[in-house]
């Protein structure tokens, strides 16, 4: 269901939190996961290990640079690795979703269940929205009012830590502004740049979107 055919906003079904069985990865950190280029060809990079007293411990951390990991050639360990490329997979669906305009899909990655009170999105120059209901609906809005949308996704770090996973990353947007409501007035392409936070939970139905922050990049201007 796209938003852009339809201003209504699904609810698909509930999930308790738990463990998900991600299967192991087959080129996680490898020159295809490098940063740069659109949705589907993002970087990662990840940590993961046991928690201390703090609720984080000293768990390691993991950065890929030039399709390699700093923590050596051989990478990160198998669980790590293939949690990182879950996550990885569930942010490109994020975006591909956006991009589409398609409700039911961003309904699918969003956190649902027990936590669902607790999602947070903030859009770039919006106030905070809170509850998985109102996010939903605040997506509904941005894509019934862009007819184009493209996400190239830059900078992007993974970070694991028991079921929470961090992913920032810089959005490079390329979006209609307006559709144009003649031949003379055709509307424009515009583009920008957000610094972008999204926090994933581990659930049974896989790695789930729990909050989102996108904060406009300011473009300095030369005299």
């Amino acid at each position: 269901m796209s938003a852009r055919e339809f201003g209504g906003v699904g609810e698909p079904g509930e999930s308790e939190p738990g463990e998900s069985k991600p299967g192991g990865p087959e080129n996680v950190g490898g020159p295809d996961a490098a940063g740069g280029g659109p949705v589907g060809g993002a970087g990662a990079a990840g940590g993961s290990g046991g928690a201390g007293e703090d609720g984080f411990g000293d768990f390691g951390r993991f950065e890929e640079e030039f399709g390699t990991f700093a923590a050596g050639p051989e990478g990160p360990p198998p669980q790590v690795a293939a949690d990182i490329e879950a996550i990885t997979e569930a942010n490109e669906e994020f975006y591909a979703a956006a991009e589409a305009g398609d409700l039911d899909r961003l309904g699918a990655i969003w956190l649902s269940g027990p936590f669902e009170a607790s999602v947070q999105c903030v859009h770039p120059g919006w106030a905070p929205v809170f509850g998985r209901e109102d996010v939903l609906r605040s997506w509904a809005v941005v894509c019934a009012n862009t007819p184009f949308l493209q996400f190239f996704l830059t900078d992007v770090r993974i970070d694991v830590v028991d079921r929470i996973a961090v992913v920032s990353l810089t959005e490079n947007i390329i979006t209609d502004m307006s559709a144009g409501s003649s031949e003379e007035d055709p509307g424009f392409i515009a583009g920008g740049r957000a610094t972008t936070i999204n926090i994933f939970r581990r659930t049974d139905e896989g790695w789930q979107l729990w909050m989102h922050h996108a904060s406009a990049v300011m473009e300095s201007v030369e005299e």
